[in-house]
C-alpha cells in the first residue's frame, strides 16, 4: 500500500520499478524535451525485463506527463516533464472564487519572479523575451492562440529566472491568463494594455531596472483583474 492510501496489485510493482529507471535514465542522459527515447526493444534489454512489462511501465510516465507516445514515431521526454494536468488540483477547488484565487497568486508571485529575472536574464533570454513582445505587438485582434503568446510570454520571464521551480510554477498559475482571455477577449483596450504592459517588462529586465520590473509586472496583474472585473458587471 501506498503512503497516500492507494493499493497497488503485485503484477504493478515491476512496471513501476522499470517506469523509475526510466525516469532515471532520461536524468542521468540529461534528456530535454523533445528527445527521443531508445527503442522499445533497446530499452527492454537495457533494464532486463520483457516487451510488455516496458509497455506498462511506459503507461504509469505517461500518466505522469514523463513521455509522450507517439504512434510510429516512437516515445520522446514531455514537455513540461513530470507536471500533469491540473497537479494543484484546482479543477476540485471552489470554481467561484478561482479566479480571484489565481490573480491573488500571481500578484505574490511575478513581481518577484520579473525583478529576479532582472538579476539573471541572460542576453539570450532578453533576445526571447523581445521576439515575443514584437510578434504579439503584430496582432491586432484578441484570439485564443494571442492566449497562448501571452502564457509563453509570462514563462519566458520565469525562465529569465534560470529558477527551475519557479519555470514550472509559473505555466501552472498562468491558467488564469486562459480564464482572463475568456473573460475579456472582446475588450480591445484590455488586449492593448496587456501588450504594452509587456513590453514594459521586457524593457525593465533589458535595462537592469529591478523595481521598474517588479512595479509593471503587478500593475499588469491588477489591470487584468480589473478589466475581467468590469466585464462581469457589463453581464
Amino acid at each position: 500500500m501506498r503512503r497516500d492510501g492507494k493499493e497497488y496489485h503485485s503484477a504493478d510493482v515491476l512496471p513501476m520499478a522499470t517506469a523509475q529507471k526510466v525516469k532515471m535514465m532520461i536524468i542521468q542522459r540529461e534528456m530535454k524535451p523533445g528527445d527521443r527515447l531508445p527503442t522499445e526493444k533497446e530499452l527492454a534489454e537495457l533494464f532486463g525485463v520483457s516487451r510488455s512489462t516496458l509497455r506498462e511501465a511506459m503507461k504509469f510516465l505517461r500518466a505522469e506527463n514523463v513521455v509522450v507516445i507517439r504512434q510510429g514515431s516512437g516515445t520522446f521526454v514531455s514537455a513540461g516533464t513530470g507536471i500533469g494536468e491540473d497537479p494543484l488540483g484546482l479543477h476540485f477547488t471552489n470554481q467561484e472564487n478561482l479566479i480571484q484565487n489565481l490573480f491573488e497568486t500571481r500578484m505574490l508571485i511575478e513581481p518577484q519572479i520579473a525583478g529576479l529575472a532582472v538579476q539573471r536574464a541572460t542576453p539570450q533570454d532578453i533576445r526571447n523575451l523581445e521576439r515575443l513582445v514584437k510578434e504579439m505587438d503584430q496582432i491586432q485582434i484578441n484570439t485564443t492562440a494571442t492566449a497562448e503568446m501571452d502564457v509563453q510570454f509570462h514563462t519566458a520571464v520565469a525562465e529569465c529566472t534560470h529558477n527551475d521551480v519557479l519555470i514550472r510554477v509559473v505555466p501552472i498559475i498562468n491558467d488564469s491568463i486562459r480564464r482572463s482571455h475568456f473573460e475579456t477577449h472582446d475588450n480591445l483596450e484590455s488586449f492593448k494594455r496587456a501588450k504594452r504592459s509587456h513590453t514594459g517588462i521586457y524593457r525593465a529586465i533589458a535595462e537592469g531596472n529591478y523595481m521598474e520590473a517588479k512595479f509593471l509586472a503587478e500593475r499588469h496583474v491588477w489591470e487584468t483583474l480589473n478589466d475581467m472585473k468590469e466585464m462581469e458587471e457589463k453581464k
